[in-house]
């Protein structure tokens, strides 16, 4: 990227130097020997005048350097950049040799000349016998060699030389995680042929004149000791933050005051909006809606009933004008006098015009990103579409059909218990019948019926196509999916969802059977307050631009729970692999659940609810570059063809 910007920068008549602190083009000069560079994806065009086709390592290298000197292009090697400082209208960077200044600088560093060491005894006095890279497997012959790592180079790396010398691989992984299957299925043919030795769960100790000791069985283990000639430390690369920070460059991710005092922020918004719209809401032995609830606090301590109907009246009046043309006189008298009612409706129409506004947006990037752009259309304009109908559903056509009281019940036609409860609550005597049984009936018919039908045929597509706190997430959320937080820890927090669930379940039998479906009481309450309030609303949505969009559908959502339940149960949807993985980690990257789909992609190994939390989004087979993943049923015993 170094080079190409510098090309360009030459092309637009710009002067621009090059400050490379190793070998030009460092990541390809410390590959091995002969390696095979593919220029692909093939659909992907090359932008830069830098040539690049499918090639050796040593022939990319010739045809840049002949291009650099073709082109003039300023190059100064071996030569790092220590600081870079403004100074006025310009930038000076600081380098071992000189200054320089410019009006801007790109920084193209890599990780390339920052290798990892083990920082063991022995790795200073015998640092001539210790290597992070293999250059030429050539250079070893009848030597011992242990290869530090567990990673794709030091399996490469062990199997390149097992022909010649007498390898030894030591790795701190239990099992190989990172590698390609291909890789570990060679490396471990290999062994099983006594062409090299394996130790896993091992750490390297210290490095002699002539020997190396690692522990066997963890850091604390049995210490061994062998002979050694060569050691290759390839256990990564170190991110260059300390300069970084030093030139006052902030990391994506980084909590710093400013991002404190954002989220803090955002926490008192998200709270102040749910809790205006709690603002004098509880439900009466009647079944309306009046009173004080503890998540109205401070506002209901603040603000006087009559200055808050005096601002929520009239912006329903204004908002609500397009549909009086269709309500009686009477109906509209019982709107304009039913706060809860006004409240329901002016929060749906903002999430309404909220997700229709991000989700177009999304929409757009997707078309511009997707291999298969008709997968994302159609799951956007669902999303849009499910929220926009019912949207109209509860707050215009059931208030004509079932009337005011009635009308807010229809949410749960959209989403279904356990997301929903008050399907099952609130009736007294003097309902309607008809109006008690059918949307009971609905409910039990989406709970016991569609929900399983749907997880065995789409697993939790449901999240991503219907539901409306998904939906959100995938269209306000969606530019910050990739925040997602991800690694074994993360993943280790997603049993709160089915830990939820089942207290839904106890306390939804707890007060339809002990309280004949009325919610006031204790249990519902503290569920109501705890996890309608908090978990599903102000927590996640504050939590957005941090940890992305799906934290409540991952962590907390029971319905979500128990949509992955049936569908590690017997869902048949699994996405699949094709063995062209290259490991760029975007897939993984832009995963809203954090599963780490490229560990999957890499070794062929299908994935769906039985070994994640995937929710069949399709993103990460749409930013794959090499078309290595895809949508299959269980049926097919292969993965389908790219």
């Amino acid at each position: 990227s170094g080079l190409g910007a510098a090309a360009h920068a030459r092309e637009l008549g710009l002067k621009a130097v090059v400050i490379e602190a190793n070998h030009v083009a460092e990541t390809v000069y410390t590959m091995m020997k002969g390696k095979l560079l593919l220029a692909e994806p093939e659909t992907v065009p090359l932008k830069s005048s830098m040539w690049f086709e499918e090639c050796t390592k040593e022939e990319l290298l010739e045809k840049w350097n002949a291009q650099i000197a073709e082109q003039g292009l300023d190059i100064r090697e071996f030569e790092k950049v220590t600081d870079i400082r403004r100074s006025g209208d310009v930038l000076e960077v600081e380098s071992q040799k000189g200054m320089y200044k410019g009006r801007r600088v790109i920084l193209a560093a890599g990780k390339a000349g920052n290798p990892r060491k083990a920082g063991v005894d022995g790795e200073v006095e015998n640092a001539a016998r210790i290597a992070h890279r293999l250059l030429d497997p050539d250079e070893h012959q009848g030597q011992r060699i242990l290869i530090y790592g567990g990673g794709d180079v030091a399996l490469e790396g062990a199997l390149a030389l097992a022909d010649h010398n007498e390898v030894t691989l030591v790795t701190i992984d239990e099992e190989f995680v990172y590698p390609k299957k291909r890789n570990v299925d060679k490396l471990q043919a290999a062994a099983a042929e006594g062409k090299l030795k394996i130790h896993m769960n091992s750490f390297l100790k210290e490095v002699g004149t002539d020997s190396v000791a690692f522990s066997n069985g963890g850091p604390d283990g049995e210490r061994q000791s062998i002979g050694n000639d060569f050691v290759y430390e390839m256990i990564g690369a170190e991110l260059p933050t300390p300069f970084f920070k030093k030139v006052g460059i902030k990391l994506e991710g980084e909590w710093n005051r400013a991002r404190w005092v954002t989220l803090f922020g955002l926490f008192a918004f998200v709270y102040s909006l749910y809790s205006l719209k709690k603002f004098g809401v509880y439900r009466a032995g009647d079944g309306q809606l009046q009173g004080h609830k503890i998540a109205a606090w401070p506002f209901d301590r603040l603000i006087a009933p009559e200055s808050y109907d005096s601002v929520v009246r009239p912006l329903f009046e204004w908002t609500y004008a397009p549909f009086t043309w269709l309500f009686s006189d009477q109906a509209m008298a019982d709107m304009l006098t039913d706060r809860g009612f006004q409240q329901g409706y002016l929060y749906s129409l903002l999430y309404t015009v909220i997700m229709a506004f991000f989700g177009y947006e999304a929409l757009i990037r997707w078309r511009g990103i997707a291999r298969r752009k008709t997968y994302q259309t159609w799951r956007y304009a669902s999303l849009i579409g499910f929220q926009l109908a019912f949207f109209l559903i509860v707050n215009v056509v059931a208030v004509q059909a079932l009337t005011v009281k009635f009308a807010w019940r229809a949410w749960g036609l959209y989403q279904p218990y356990p997301l929903f409860f008050n399907t099952f609550f609130w009736w007294y005597d003097g309902d309607p019948a008809w109006i008690m049984h059918s949307f009971i009936g609905a409910g039990l018919v989406g709970t016991l019926v569609a929900i399983p039908i749907a997880s065995r045929n789409h697993g939790k597509r449901f999240c991503t196509w219907v539901c409306g706190c998904g939906g959100l997430a995938e269209t306000l959320g969606d530019r910050w999916r990739h925040l997602a937080a991800k690694g074994k820890r993360s993943r280790s927090w997603e049993f709160q969802g089915v830990v939820i669930f089942l207290a839904s379940v106890l306390i939804g039998l707890v007060v339809v059977g002990l309280y004949q479906s009325d919610g006031n009481n204790a249990w519902w309450r503290v569920y109501d307050y705890l996890v309608d309030f908090w978990l599903v609303a102000v927590i996640p949505i504050a939590l957005y631009p941090f940890f992305g969009g799906k934290v409540w559908c991952r962590y907390w959502c029971p319905l979500a729970a128990y949509n992955g339940l049936l569908s590690k149960w017997y869902g048949r949807l699994k996405i699949w692999s094709n063995d062209k993985c290259i490991s760029c980690t975007q897939c993984s990257k832009y995963c809203q659940v954090g599963v780490d789909v490229m560990a999957f992609a890499k070794n062929q190994e299908p994935f769906d609810n039985r070994n994640s939390a995937c929710i069949q989004c399709g993103i990460c087979i749409d930013v794959c570059p090499m078309a290595v993943l895809s949508f299959a049923t269980q049926e097919e015993t292969a993965a389908p063809a790219a």
